[in-house]
């Protein structure tokens, strides 16, 4: 072990037994070192959205502090941080897909929104009669696409996920996802041109 590794972690172990003992002061700087690195990490992991990245740093440190008692000092605690904070990204994204899409708007429209403007940035404007068959024209191109090129488009676009969270999801690596995204959508295109012919 060298030196510096050796006073680091003597430090380390010092600021631990202070956080144990209720100290504020270390409580302030336990959290001033470690949380610009966290939230970098965090911030990457959550497709830079920086609200959703501040609310789990606060909660990697609430749950780092509730656990002080099992951090050994096997590893620096940037390292125990970082597993902690791993723990609270996969389960911000279990989260995510266990909640249910909000009864107020249409999904099928919201595909089909974000679909055209992937086609071209031309404002629409249709009267309801219009958007009731937009909304079944869009429901019948989502039915005919196969199952993958369904979820990955729900996921994308109805729940919102970015890339990593879907690939996580769908077993997939990241780069697999937005090849099957590319397909999926024009796919999803095809289908709804093809529907505009038929009527």
């Amino acid at each position: 072990m060298t030196i510096a590794s050796s006073t680091s972690q003597s430090y380390e172990t010092k600021l631990v037994e202070k956080l144990r003992s209720g100290d504020n002061a270390a409580m302030e700087e336990f959290y001033n070192i470690y949380r610009s690195r966290l939230y970098s990490l965090v911030l990457e992991q959550v497709d830079r959205d920086q609200a959703v990245a501040e609310d789990l740093v606060q909660e990697v440190f609430l749950a780092a502090l509730g656990s002080l008692d099992k951090f050994r000092g096997d590893s620096q605690l940037y390292t125990w941080l970082r597993s902690i904070a791993l723990h609270k990204i996969n389960d911000f994204y279990r989260r995510q897909a266990r909640e249910p899409k909000p009864q107020n708007s249409s999904p099928d429209f919201d595909v089909m929104k974000h679909l055209e403007q992937t086609r071209d940035n031309e404002p629409a404007t249709h009267t309801v009669m219009e958007s009731e068959e937009i909304r079944q024209s869009v429901h019948q191109a989502l039915a005919d696409l196969p199952q993958d090129y369904q979820k990955v488009l729900v996921l994308k676009y109805l729940k919102d996920m970015p890339v990593l969270a879907i690939s996580q999801i769908m077993g997939r690596s990241p780069k697999s996802v937005e090849g099957l995204l590319s397909r999926a959508r024009k796919a999803m295109r095809d289908n709804l041109a093809e529907n505009n012919h038929e009527s």
